[in-house]
């Protein structure tokens, strides 16, 4: 766990939300073991898995490295599976919710969660998306889910994303040589969109072992096993910077990431 440090600046608290156990510390662990470092406060909103499971004890141990907190969990059933309600099945006030109610409890001054794309074209990731953006704009309202705490309003929305230009240079290292060449429905947005970019190379050891605690999905092959396969070089490249869209919801622009 990342040894915590206090600074006369306000280090900006991040809340991510995400769609499974090991997207937290792919897309965003080096931001949040960055803030854990600074002394920001951090927290994970995982939508899928639920208290009990091996899935989730990888994740608390994810969260332990990352220094983000306990999992906050909103138990439904990964796309991949049958049992138990579907993310994306079930009903959209519901899960907005349950998502307003981890940030008026967690009060972030920035949220996160993945592009309109959900960053690779996951349908549990786009929901994700839809989810969040609906949450984050409710969660000030008074007259919107009043049992799910004080209203409270971020200050920074920051969407999880690839520049397309990396992708396409890094495509033959993500998934070999005579994988096709990328097309219209492969991850990345235009490059000029991405407005902040982290680089968090100085936290590769701490991301990576965060992503291996992910044991049991690793081992089917899931997720973003490819990354185990490269070596070291390549992956430390691929994994030390993180991309984001920024929106700002209050204030003037700044970085969201950046201590004030």
């Amino acid at each position: 766990m990342p040894v915590r440090t206090t600074d006369d600046d306000h280090v900006p608290s991040v809340l991510c939300v995400h769609a499974h156990p090991d997207d937290e510390a792919l897309f965003t662990g080096g931001v949040l073991a960055r803030t854990a470092r600074r002394g920001g406060r951090t927290g994970v909103v995982t939508c899928t898995w639920s208290e009990g499971s091996g899935r989730v004890e990888e994740l608390r141990r994810s969260l332990d490295i990352l220094g983000a907190g306990e999992p906050r969990l909103l138990g439904y059933t990964d796309n991949a599976f049958d049992d138990g309600v579907k993310f994306c099945s079930a009903p959209f006030d519901e899960a907005v919710g349950k998502v307003v109610g981890h940030i008026r409890d967690f009060r972030p001054d920035v949220v996160v969660t993945y592009d309109a794309f959900g960053s690779y074209g996951h349908p549990d990731h786009v929901h994700a998306h839809r989810v969040t953006i609906a949450a984050v704009e409710a969660a000030s309202h008074h007259q919107l889910y009043p049992n799910a705490g004080t209203p409270w309003a971020p200050s920074h929305l920051c969407f999880a994303t690839f520049p397309r230009s990396e992708v396409e240079n890094r495509w033959g290292t993500l998934f070999g040589g005579t994988a096709p060449q990328p097309g219209p429905g492969i991850p990345g947005v235009d490059d000029e969109l991405v407005t902040v970019t982290v680089d968090v190379r100085e936290f590769f050891e701490t991301k990576w072992a965060a992503f291996t605690a992910h044991e049991s999905e690793l081992a089917r092959g899931g997720g973003a096993s490819q990354f185990v396969a490269m070596n070291d070089l390549d992956r430390r490249d691929t994994l030390g910077t993180e991309w984001f869209i920024h929106r700002q919801l209050r204030g003037d622009a700044t970085d969201p990431f950046a201590p004030r």
